[in-house]
């Protein structure tokens, strides 16, 4: 996999509820978290080395903790707000993602390479698109959650009012964007468009935005 930009339409309400989630919403996550869960390791029949004593035996494991794998331990943490570790923030993140995946009302992956997001940001700059709408500004934002980003990802929100914003200026251009620059806006327009608006039920929608360098 390459560079990306992962964008869900969601109230941002609704994000920070899951670092101090009511019990309803707490078991929903705790279901996506277990759902992501390694499979525990086969017991295996003792053999003819277990009756040589305890000096062979070895000690009985738990679970196993891999880095960047979620355990029941962060989904627990991360529900309650509790101070995470360092070595288990890629961890949480992935479950992060899996629990936006869960609640957002629809997602989207488009490329996005690091080398080119300079020129693709020039080339709507070129065509009259405010700077302040610029897709760096699509995860300027932060999340406020109490989980620190690491150096390889962005991550942050467009408030719903900026998304009307962002929408009419970047639809108004892509006619007049070189191809690359089109391929990437398309996808994101058609996307964000669809809940630009002001929704006839329940709460306008953020967009959370979240870049990944490989």
């Amino acid at each position: 996999m390459g560079d990306e930009l992962r964008l869900w339409a969601i109230s941002m309400a609704d994000v920070r509820q899951c670092f101090a989630a009511p019990p309803p919403l707490a078991d929903r996550l705790l279901q996506v978290a277990q759902s992501m869960m390694p499979p525990a390791p086969a017991s295996h029949a003792p053999g003819l080395l277990s009756k040589l004593g305890p000096l062979r035996r070895h000690p009985e494991e738990g679970a196993v903790v891999r880095p960047g794998v979620p355990t029941m331990q962060d989904a627990s943490a991360m529900l309650s707000g509790r101070f995470i570790a360092s070595e288990r923030v890629d961890a949480c993140w992935a479950l992060m993602r899996a629990w936006l995946d869960h609640l957002a009302s629809a997602n989207i992956c488009v490329p996005l390479p690091r080398d080119r997001i300079d020129a693709l940001e020039f080339d709507l700059v070129r065509v009259g698109v405010p700077t302040h709408l610029s897709i760096r500004h699509l995860w300027r934002l932060g999340l406020d959650v109490p989980l620190r980003a690491s150096e390889q990802m962005r991550v942050g929100h467009t408030p719903h009012a900026m998304v009307a914003e962002f929408t009419t200026h970047w639809a108004s251009a892509a006619p007049d964007l070189v191809e690359e620059t089109r391929a990437f806006v398309a996808p994101v327009l058609g996307f964000a468009s669809a809940f630009a608006g002001t929704p006839e039920s329940g709460a306008p929608l953020d967009l959370v935005a979240w870049w990944t360098s490989r």
